[in-house]
């Protein structure tokens, strides 16, 4: 019996030192950096949260970006429209994440390195809160090296063994690696680059299957539900500020304090988005929210920071959706209406870091807000003169999807 149990011991210990060597070597989530598939990753498009704290800390950026899903997708860290004086560039923006979770991953990388440039994506809908909010819940983040409070995190390498255990020594690891091994330069798949970004791949097998007219209208009728329920708040109480407002603060004074160049964006929104803020009577507000940030930039970047407003009517965020049924034609700039292309990302940073003068983006400081906010009013009204039955189906709540529609 002692003899069949050492077997067994044994086995079970090759078996799993196997399993340890093979997710090494493999290593699906890009934890590691080996060399098998280290440019196809599916299985790291869904741990971001895990993999990009250890990631960043690894690429010692010089350009750091952070966001949420619209930042992460629209901005490649390997564009050529970085100038090589701010690379490396690492993209630390994480889907469905705010500005208390931009503020920690900030803190996060300054407790090892310090970049030289900080791109900030702000999302409107983030800053919409309850009259009584308070400083959320900053969530399960032991494996930052700074805790909510700003303290060295002391228990952080608990968190690091766990993640050990759950990226090499799981069956789900070893079930990915296989998988990442299946699907290696297939494409359609979702992944993450090394550098933290997600080229949208599955947005591109959506849209080749379903065509864009279906991607627009699924994600358009989702806003318009998700946003009838908002708060309809952007300050806390009788003040002028939030808890959301506030993390862009900290963001922006610790940056000057470290001498960081700061660009905030405000993102390209399609026209079908603006318009639904509008019919959900959001509008005001939105202009609100951009005169706070103008306020906020100029105070607490003292210099060291830039606003920039990309959203609007402009050329971009006018291109034509395909008519229902077309399953060919192609949305150059976009995926759906929040979130747009690589391509149109080239084009935002290409403005922002001086090397086109095309008339996209504007700088918004507290002296030009008001100005800028009637040019908007004003190509907004223009555009839903111009197009008559892509605003009335929004307004009608025409959502209707062909067959074959997820």
């Amino acid at each position: 019996m002692e003899k069949y149990i050492r077997l067994w011991s044994v086995a079970l210990l090759v078996t799993l030192l196997t399993a340890i060597a093979f997710n090494f070597w493999v290593d699906p989530y890009g934890l590691y950096q080996t060399n098998v598939g280290a440019e196809w990753k599916p299985h790291a498009a869904n741990q971001g949260a895990l993999i990009k704290p250890y990631q960043a800390l690894r690429a010692e950026p010089v350009t750091l970006i952070l966001g949420n899903s619209r930042a992460e997708m629209g901005f490649d860290p390997d564009d050529p429209a970085w100038p090589q004086q701010l690379r490396p560039v690492y993209n630390l923006a994480l889907p469905g994440s705010g500005t208390l979770t931009a503020k920690r991953l900030f803190n996060h990388v300054l407790a090892a390195t310090e970049p030289r440039m900080i791109v900030l994506g702000v999302d409107f809908m983030d800053f919409l809160v309850a009259s009584d909010a308070r400083e959320g819940d900053p969530g399960k983040s032991d494996r930052l090296l700074v805790t909510a409070d700003g303290q060295p995190n002391k228990w952080r390498w608990v968190s690091m063994l766990h993640d050990g255990v759950s990226t090499l020594a799981s069956l789900d690891s070893v079930l990915h690696s296989l998988d990442t091994l299946r699907v290696q330069g297939k494409t359609g798949v979702e992944h993450l680059t090394p550098a933290g970004f997600n080229p949208g791949h599955n947005y591109l097998a959506m849209a080749r299957q379903e065509g864009y007219f279906n991607l627009f209208r699924q994600r358009d009728t989702e806003n318009i539900h998700s946003y009838q329920r908002r708060h309809r708040n952007l300050f806390t109480g009788n003040s002028r500020t939030s808890p959301e407002f506030e993390n862009v603060a900290n963001i922006l004074s610790m940056a000057h304090r470290r001498q960081i160049r700061v660009i905030v964006l405000i993102y390209p929104y399609h026209a079908h988005l603006l318009e639904i803020l509008r019919m959900t009577n959001f509008s005001e507000l939105f202009e609100d929210w951009k005169r706070k940030l103008a306020d906020l930039v100029a105070s607490e970047g003292r210099g060291d920071a830039t606003l920039w407003d990309f959203s609007g009517y402009h050329e971009f965020a006018r291109e034509q959706v395909p008519e229902r049924g077309d399953r060919s034609t192609e949305v150059h700039w976009y995926w759906e209406a929040g979130h747009f292309k690589s391509v149109l990302g080239h084009e935002m940073l290409q403005r922002v870091l001086g090397s086109s003068t095309a008339d996209f983006g504007v700088i918004l400081t507290p002296e030009n807000v008001e100005k800028h906010l009637q040019t908007q009013r004003i190509a907004g009204e223009s555009y839903r003169s111009n197009n008559v039955n892509s605003v009335q189906q929004l307004e009608h709540g025409k959502f209707v999807l062909v067959p074959g529609s997820r």
